[in-house]
């Protein structure tokens, strides 16, 4: 009965080393993929390029990524759960009222874009429903950010603090789209914009952020 349970415990430690192995090689080509992204471009690197970055053999590469289009997606899948969480965090708290966590939300948002420069754009795009396991997984973790999003609205509804007419699930869409939409153009146009407003991007956010707001909060007409 020993012998059983030692064999049992020495095959688990051996399954749980190989995986961890198996993580680790994966997260070294990744890190020098993502190096090579930012610096090139994800179009003009090669799965030469990443391999000899990496210091592995295009051979011993393919055992861990089928190719370039799978590093990236798994890159993509580890920055949208990384979203998530910094989505989860601003709005799932008991911390302040809807506005507050609004614009904790808000802030979340542009700071993931600072961070994250080369997926922000990635991550606003059209994510296949369907396709390989890990392209699944994206959209299924950027409906888990969208819920959470909704979450937030639903809850300053029953508050009192978001209109009661708003409509679900459009209004979860438009608040996405309005908020990522600003960070992007002000992202985009920072010298423009300010050149024309006179203003710091810190300003120019919030004022974009706080219009967006007005527009669902509640007002005794329409509570």
């Amino acid at each position: 009965m020993h012998t059983i349970s030692r064999l049992s415990e020495r095959h688990t430690m051996k399954t749980e080393k190989k995986a961890a192995l198996t993580e680790f090689h994966r997260r070294t080509i990744q890190r020098a993929a993502e190096e090579l992204f930012l610096e090139k471009g994800v179009d003009a690197t090669s799965i030469d390029e990443i391999a000899r970055h990496a210091g592995y053999s295009k051979a011993t590469l393919y055992v861990y990524f089928k190719s370039k289009s799978d590093i990236w997606n798994s890159i993509l899948l580890s920055a949208m759960s990384a979203l998530r969480d910094r989505v989860e965090a601003t709005t799932q708290t008991e911390q302040g009222g809807f506005g507050e966590q609004y614009l904790a939300l808000c802030g979340a948002l542009q700071d993931f874009s600072k961070d994250n420069p080369l997926y922000f754009e990635s991550l606003l795009g059209m994510i296949p429903i369907e396709g390989d396991e890990t392209s699944q997984q994206i959209f299924v973790t950027g409906e888990e950010v969208t819920n959470l999003v909704g979450q937030m609205i639903a809850r300053g509804v029953e508050e009192g603090a978001v209109r009661a007419d708003v409509k679900f699930p459009e209004i979860t869409m438009v608040f996405w789209a309005c908020i990522s939409g600003w960070i992007r153009m002000v992202n985009q146009k920072e010298a423009y914009l300010l050149g024309i407003f006179g203003s710091d991007k810190e300003s120019l956010l919030l004022y974009g952020f706080t219009t967006i707001l007005q527009s669902v909060i509640a007002s005794p007409e329409n509570k």
